[in-house]
């Protein structure tokens, strides 16, 4: 029996019960951080070293988000607003986010975030998954985090293929893991991607762009003012392509909530792979 399952069985029992297994367990098993793979003594996923180090990438004054209607300003009369100090300098990083009205982002991609984010994705930790709800619900309860006004949440979908070769939607996961905290709502899948999404992790970022029409809607959402969940934005071309479907189906307003927002100007090709 692994620490995971031995874990999720204690959390069933009395909090006298829990207490003294979990000091015979970490005694006894000494389980490895999720993200290090150093031994620790806490009843968690993570050693204390990875969890203050996603805390400090916590995203400072980001309850706002950026403006992706600044962006799109901005690019067509060829100048941006200095006076948004904060903001606009992402607004610059991102390379197109004109389709969304504003992108909210709860940490920066850096410290053990990357590493948070590769091992829930693309190395199959989907215990991970409530682990970064909780993490997100944990900084709305203390309002440092501000979910745009919605009344439609879905995702950036991944190909069929993708999800078949993972065996999972990590995104979709993470959205229904925020509704069970009562962070947003239900979510409902209303894109499809017309066809798998090229390896953009190959690319550098310069050369990132997804085409507008690669993702449909699948459900009506005229009228809806939309939160498109997704879990890191780069360059923004991906999340941009899936709200650009959402507002041909019609929708009001759309807003974007990543887990973390890569600052595209220190990041490298390579640091984050594909969708």
């Amino acid at each position: 029996m692994t620490w995971n399952a031995l874990n999720d069985f204690l959390a069933m029992q009395s909090s006298l019960v829990r207490s003294y297994g979990i000091k015979i367990l970490t005694t006894v098993l000494q389980p490895r951080c999720a993200l290090c793979d150093e031994h620790h003594r806490l009843p968690d996923r993570l050693c204390s070293a990875c969890k203050i180090s996603i805390a400090s990438a916590e995203r400072e004054g980001f309850a706002g988000g950026l403006s992706g209607s600044s962006v799109a300003r901005s690019q067509r009369s060829g100048f941006a607003n200095k006076t948004l100090s904060r903001h606009t300098e992402q607004q610059r990083q991102s390379k197109d986010l004109s389709a969304l009205d504003t992108v909210v982002s709860a940490f920066n991609y850096q410290g053990a975030v990357p590493d948070l984010i590769t091992r829930w994705k693309y190395q199959g930790m989907i215990e991970l998954t409530d682990y970064i709800a909780k993490l997100v619900a944990e900084l709305t309860a203390k309002g440092k985090l501000s979910m745009p006004d919605h009344n439609l949440v879905t995702v950036t979908p991944s190909h069929w293929k993708r999800r078949l070769t993972r065996g999972f939607d990590p995104v979709w996961l993470l959205a229904n893991a925020l509704a069970k905290k009562g962070v947003v709502d239900r979510p409902l899948s209303t894109l499809k991607a017309s066809r798998r999404m090229p390896y953009q992790h190959l690319k550098r970022l310069d050369e990132r762009h997804i085409s507008s029409d690669h993702f449909q809607a699948t459900e009506s959402v005229f009228g809806k003012d939309i939160l498109l969940l997704d879990d890191v934005v780069t360059s923004g071309s991906t999340l941009n392509a899936a709200a650009a479907a959402l507002r041909r189906a019609g929708a009001q307003s759309i807003s974007g909530f990543t887990i973390a927002l890569a600052k595209t100007t220190s990041i490298a090709p390579g640091e984050i792979a594909e969708k």
